[in-house]
């Protein structure tokens, strides 16, 4: 979590140093969790961009079908 990373404390060395086998291990667990990061943002930004186009599509078959029902009643009631 970004609460982790700010937190992150490596084990210091005796000369005052860090454990160099540490923070490369500590780097690449996080370039791991980004690299998922990632890859989920972009398969979600895809099914959001399907979802908005069906939602697209939905809304003019729903105008279609309102002008019909429309053209459908005006025909109703000229025919009374």
């Amino acid at each position: 979590t970004p609460l982790e990373i700010k937190q992150k404390q490596f084990e210091k060395k005796t000369f005052g140093g860090i454990d160099k086998d540490e923070v490369q291990a500590f780097l690449n667990s996080l370039s791991l969790a980004w690299e998922k990061m990632l890859e989920e943002h972009a398969t979600l930004k895809t099914r959001l961009e399907f979802a908005e186009q069906e939602v697209s599509k939905l809304r003019e078959v729903e105008t279609s079908l309102y002008k019909t029902l429309k053209a459908a009643e005006e025909t109703g009631k000229k025919t009374l």
